[in-house]
């Protein structure tokens, strides 16, 4: 071989490897900006999710929408209502009722004027007392700003005094401005004020209403949801004797 072969040789050789060594390295950057690209993405997921999206999803959870105004809202709606009856449901274990003393009485449901339903049923192991009254009755409105001294005397021994208007100063059903004017003008505070109606709760047979033959009219209710005595008129004396027998 000549030595013009032997050069011409040996310069091909060193194209030939220059030509891989720029090859190799051209693999290894665009390795690295595949590697580059996936770390951005990467961090336009974690701003994405965990940056703006969960701290948007917090305010919204946590912050003003759901804990924060809806939840201060229902604490707020009906609270002293709900504080001030119910809560221990009658297990009941009687098939018939009526409303004459050693009786069950019938069960019933009313709108407080808390805007709260009172049911009778609901109070077991509380004694109670049922006045029936009406707003155009003289001597109910004598009793009434009583009414809550009773309830404040007793109230600590799970008693209640629950007022239920049967007509308004007219003489027809009452209805919730009524129960408002009462309360106001008598000062009921935790003695419940229901509104009633002559027809679901006078019955003189005492089967699907009460007995009521005067205004007011008063039940005594014992802790075992038992109708304990009844008196149609008023006799402070005699009520509060019933009540402190049961209590």
């Amino acid at each position: 071989m000549t030595k013009a072969k032997i050069i011409t040789i040996i310069l091909l050789g060193l194209l030939i490897g220059c030509t891989l060594s720029s090859d190799k390295n051209k693999d290894t950057i665009e390795t690295r900006d595949t590697t580059t690209d996936t770390t951005a993405d990467d961090d336009s997921a974690v701003d994405s999710e965990t940056g703006n999206d969960d701290d948007s999803a917090v305010d919204s959870e946590t912050g003003d929408t759901e804990t924060g105004n809806d939840d201060d809202s229902a604490v707020d709606s009906g609270t002293e209502g709900s504080l001030i009856h119910g809560g221990n449901p009658t297990d009941v274990t009687w098939t018939d009722c009526n409303q004459w003393p050693g009786s069950h009485p019938c069960d019933f449901s009313l709108v407080d004027q808390y805007g709260d339903t009172f049911t009778l049923y609901d109070n077991y192991d509380t004694v109670i007392v049922l006045d029936f009254s009406t707003m155009w009755c003289s001597v109910c409105k004598n009793i009434a700003p009583d009414v809550q001294t009773h309830q404040d005397t007793y109230g600590s021994q799970g008693f209640l005094w629950v007022t239920v208007l049967i007509e308004d100063a007219a003489g027809n059903d009452p209805d919730e401005a009524d129960i408002q004017e009462w309360v106001t003008t008598y000062g009921m505070v935790d003695s419940p004020v229901l509104i009633g109606n002559r027809a679901d709760f006078v019955d003189l047979t005492g089967m699907t209403g009460y007995p009521i033959s005067a205004w007011p009219t008063f039940v005594v209710i014992d802790r075992e949801m038992v109708l304990y005595n009844g008196l149609n008129g008023w006799n402070e004396a005699v009520i509060l004797s019933w009540i402190e027998d049961v209590l």
